[in-house]
């Protein structure tokens, strides 16, 4: 009977694992963009510290696991000695998320996982105790709380993160972290939740910014891919002609789409692929 017992904990305790981990892959592709937007002025000290955060991202997002406990080991150190900095805690949230992903990999301790997503949300609701209008951070636990909402059938939290994140764009329009968490999170929910004229917003202000960089080629793959789910197929294929044609290593997705225009229409399982690549296979934007 204890065997059963412990082998119905361990059931559950994976179960928890593998949703957060979902979650982690749908979120994260807002960890590699700029650091402006954040609601607080940080001090000379603090603003050293989130650049330093900022290279170990971009570190994380080209595929260096090895730098993620200096990474979370600098933010615990840098939340002691400035408990009261908003930004450093959401920081920090961020870091503790990296260490659930890295603990998943090979080479991690899959016991590590839960843990280190559970502070992950500890450390943005700090944030947003100390400034409870931290758009990024807000921005961020809306996701987390929205997905895994969703994936665990429990709809208020999935409506409150949904809330939250609109309000973080409400607060922070100009915010790419905020519209990337926003949009992603946005097109990976279940349609009940799901906001077209959003998502739509969203990707139209990340195409823009992008300066038809590699990113950009991708979102707007992305972009014609919703104008395709929301009856569109002209826009769709003016979206799609325009990155065929660009060279990028996007262009070989945008042909394909463009033939399966041509044969009758693109299968929302391909979509729905390209939108969960977007968030966990970060080379797509980030090069190789």
């Amino acid at each position: 009977m204890d065997c059963q017992r412990t082998a119905a904990l361990r059931a559950r305790q994976a179960s928890k694992i593998l949703t957060l981990i979902f979650v982690f892959l749908a979120v994260v592709v807002a960890l590699a963009h700029s650091v402006a937007g954040m609601a607080q002025a940080p001090s000379s000290n603090s603003s050293d510290v989130l650049g330093r955060a900022m290279q170990y991202q971009l570190q994380f997002r080209t595929g260096n696991m090895d730098v993620v406990p200096e990474y979370v080991a600098m933010l615990e150190a840098a939340t002691k000695a400035e408990p009261d900095n908003a930004d450093v805690w959401c920081a920090m949230g961020t870091a503790y998320l990296a260490q659930g992903a890295r603990a998943m990999l090979p080479g991690g301790n899959i016991a590590d996982a839960l843990p280190a997503m559970q502070k992950g949300p500890a450390a943005l609701r700090r944030a947003l105790q100390i400034n409870p209008e931290h758009a990024e951070a807000l921005s961020r636990l809306g996701g987390v709380q929205a997905l895994m909402g969703s994936f665990m059938q429990a709809p208020a939290m999935a409506e409150r993160g949904v809330a939250q994140m609109n309000r973080a764009v409400e607060l922070a329009p100009d915010s790419t972290r905020v519209r990337l968490q926003r949009a992603f999170s946005g097109l990976s929910l279940p349609d009940a939740l799901r906001n077209h004229a959003a998502e739509a917003e969203d990707l139209d202000y990340l195409i823009e910014g992008a300066d038809w960089s590699r990113a950009g080629d991708y979102v707007r793959i992305m972009r014609a891919d919703l104008h395709f789910e929301t009856g569109e197929p002209d826009l769709a294929r003016a979206q799609y002609e325009i990155v065929g044609k660009s060279g990028s290593p996007a262009a070989a997705d945008a042909k394909a789409r463009l033939s399966a225009l041509d044969q009758g229409g693109i299968a929302m399982s391909d979509i729905k692929a390209l939108r969960s690549a977007a968030g966990a296979k970060c080379t797509m934007c980030h090069g190789q």
